[in-house]
């Protein structure tokens, strides 16, 4: 079967390696062949300053957004099922690979298997969500409006914010409309927050960025007096330093927005029922299909975000 691995950073090598054995598959898990995947923000990190101190990563790493075909299983899901879900090593980039069944769902029949991968991400933006008190009529700041920003843009004006306020390097004005953001703001958020006309004037802050600290203390400099700030972007260091007397000040909520292992399959129930209420969201969201053969490509667009350019999803049959 055909293996990307990273050799370097940023430089992915196609190799052939043998098929894992479904008999020797651990209770609770399935063997998927690769029909799709989507290529998230938090791969690229991981790709560009990947540990490697031993020599390269594991065969497949790095891709957790997958769409397969169960060809064999021991758990809830039978073999020919396509499913979508949650590579649980984040060794995707195999033709075959086994993950637990209990971070999968199965597709329905009516959404092609590279549209399917969205639901992988918004399954993670809406578990967040879940966690929120009711934001009906609220003030809301996304910072960052990549895929997974412009999705929490949607599903929180879905919600009823009264308003969406969205912040991003790159100029997102041709598609923020139809993602529900009301203002898009082309700055960094460090700018923005210090030029804001009333800081502190937005009752949910949510950051969508990741990978430094400056994001997360701008959506504390933004966040209204009682309000929250929705920490959603994988953060690269264990100890993060924040302005707590701050947050004390303002009576600010901090939460995360990790989608737990256990809520995985219930989190893509959720975006399974958003999808059906909202069909042409898939197709937004997907911009780029590349054929499995183009990983380097597809990484390397990746980790340079452009106007036009969203959701970059690799798919094994083009």
């Amino acid at each position: 079967m055909w293996a990307y691995r990273l050799e370097a950073p940023m430089r992915f090598t196609r190799h052939d390696v043998e098929v894992p054995a479904g008999e020797s598959l651990s209770v609770g898990d399935v063997l998927l062949r690769f029909l799709a995947g989507g290529v998230c923000g938090s791969d690229v990190p991981r790709c560009r300053d990947g540990a490697m101190l031993d020599g390269p990563e594991p065969f497949g790493w790095s891709l957790h957004e997958i769409v397969g075909e169960v060809v064999a299983s021991n758990a809830d899901l039978a073999p020919g099922e396509r499913v979508v879900g949650w590579v649980a090593d984040s060794c995707g980039l195999r033709e075959y690979l086994a993950t637990p069944a209990s971070q999968l769902l199965t597709v329905n029949e009516g959404l092609d298997h590279v549209r399917a991968v969205l639901l992988q991400p918004l399954a993670c933006v809406l578990q967040a969500l879940s966690r929120l008190p009711d934001i009906t009529g609220a003030r809301v700041a996304v910072i960052g409006l990549g895929p997974i920003g412009l999705l929490f843009a949607h599903a929180l004006k879905d919600r009823g914010a009264a308003s969406v306020v969205g912040v991003d390097v790159v100029d997102r004005s041709d598609v923020a409309p139809a993602f529900g953001v009301d203002e898009a703001v082309q700055r960094t958020s460090g700018t923005w927050a210090r030029t804001l006309g009333a800081p502190g004037s937005f009752d949910l802050v949510v950051e969508a960025v990741g990978h430094q600290v400056g994001t997360l203390e701008d959506a504390i400099t933004v966040a209204a007096p009682g309000g929250t700030v929705l920490y959603f972007g994988n953060p690269d260091d264990t100890y993060y330093p924040i302005r707590f007397g701050t947050m004390m000040d303002k009576n600010l909520t901090l939460r995360a927005g990790r989608t737990a292992r256990e809520d995985r399959r219930p989190a893509l129930r959720l975006a399974e029922a958003y999808i059906a209420r909202h069909p042409g969201l898939p197709r937004a969201c997907v911009t780029h299909v590349l054929p499995v053969t183009e990983t380097q490509t597809a990484f390397e667009m990746a980790s340079r975000p452009a106007p036009g350019q969203l959701k970059i999803v690799l798919d094994a049959s083009a």
